[in-house]
């Protein structure tokens, strides 16, 4: 597997079979929004996707690891139902009652054959050795693909 970390944004730490992907930032909304990047960086070339279209989508989830989760299926599912790949993230996250709810604004275009490269195919996002840390200067999140 070729990847290119971003240095300050996210990394690959090594894993024998699957993928992880290590996020950070000033936030736990930065850290999200690079998460998805570190996961789109796995597929294919972040560089060449043009910012072309607004999708928004809208996740819940009982806790912050689940809502992690749930964000990183949802571009999974992007994918694969509407061929769609972004190169940029906006999250906004509440917590309501007993409710996370994130609201994401992303941008990118329809995946096009011979113009995106072709990286590695990910199968799954896991909650296996998931990790969630934030202190009042910064946030780091890791989380493992299935490949």
């Amino acid at each position: 597997m070729n990847v290119k970390p971003c240095p300050g944004k996210y990394d690959y730490p090594e894993h024998t079979s699957d993928v992880y992907v290590q996020a950070y930032g000033s936030n736990l909304e930065e850290a999200f929004e690079n998460a998805a990047l570190g996961l789109t960086g796995v597929i294919t070339d972040i560089s060449l996707i043009r910012p072309e279209q607004t999708v928004v989508e809208i996740v819940e989830a009982e806790d912050i690891q689940m809502l992690l989760y749930k964000w990183l299926e949802a571009i999974l599912i992007r994918l694969d139902a509407d061929q769609m790949v972004f190169s940029e993230f906006k999250v906004k996250i509440e917590k309501e009652e007993n409710n996370y709810i994130l609201r994401a604004t992303m941008r990118g275009e329809k995946f096009k054959q011979g113009y995106h490269t072709s990286g590695t195919q990910v199968k799954a996002v896991t909650l296996h050795d998931m990790e969630i840390e934030e202190t009042s200067k910064e946030a780091r999140v890791k989380v493992l693909l299935d490949i």
